[in-house]
């Protein structure tokens, strides 16, 4: 007769599940912000510097290259969504030319739709991190702020009025840091929420276009 031992299955608590997931989320909107900076300044400024020196074709290798940098952009995007929204990310098809010729090239990545797809996204980008870059680092902020208050809220100037004293609930040092370690309860509470909520909005805007 044998026996079988079954190694236990670890299965970590929400808590534990939850940090992960928002080191994830807060990963990619962060890094989000210098990249749809770079796409705006490449892609755009060097599309519409491109379209004005277009009559005296200076402009046209120019738009041909930010172009091809906005494809960049959206190949790079597209893997940092999947990870994001838990799911694969479909890439659509180009049009393409072997043309070396740059006039053809030009044309057909103008008669692409996905390829203005990706510099409408390269443009307008900032607009949903902005916001998430927003409620990201102010959540970020509210935590490690209230649970290291007592650290360092005794340097402040000793005439400034804290939020607990407007709020009558006393001036003195216990209580404000009393007061701000349940604030900074609360934002570790709803942070995987609200960083998650970022993340998706800009991960869906970036998928709407990019897919």
């Amino acid at each position: 007769m044998t026996t079988t031992q079954l190694d236990p299955v670890l299965v970590p608590g929400p808590a534990l599940r939850f940090v992960p997931r928002a080191g994830l989320d807060t990963r990619y909107v962060l890094t989000g912000f210098p990249l749809a900076m770079a796409a705006f300044t490449v892609c755009v400024t060097g599309f519409t510097a491109g379209l004005g020196l277009a009559v005296v074709w200076l402009g046209v290798p120019l738009m041909i290259f930010a172009l091809g940098m906005s494809r960049g952009f959206a190949e790079s995007e597209r893997g940092r969504i999947a990870a994001v929204l838990g799911e694969p990310v479909a890439r659509p098809g180009y049009r393409t030319t072997e043309s070396r010729n740059v006039l053809i090239r030009l044309l057909t990545a103008l008669g692409d739709r996905q390829t203005w797809r990706d510099l409408a996204h390269a443009g307008l980008r900032w607009l949903p991190n902005t916001l998430s870059v927003t409620l990201t680092m102010t959540w970020w902020a509210g935590l490690l702020g209230g649970l290291t208050w007592g650290l360092w809220g005794w340097a402040l100037p000793s005439h400034d009025v804290e939020l607990p004293e407007l709020l009558g609930l006393g001036d003195s040092y216990l209580t404000i840091v009393i007061f701000y370690l349940a604030v900074a309860f609360f934002f570790a509470g709803t942070l995987p929420a609200v960083v998650g909520a970022a993340a998706r909005l800009e991960a869906r805007f970036a998928r709407a276009l990019l897919t």
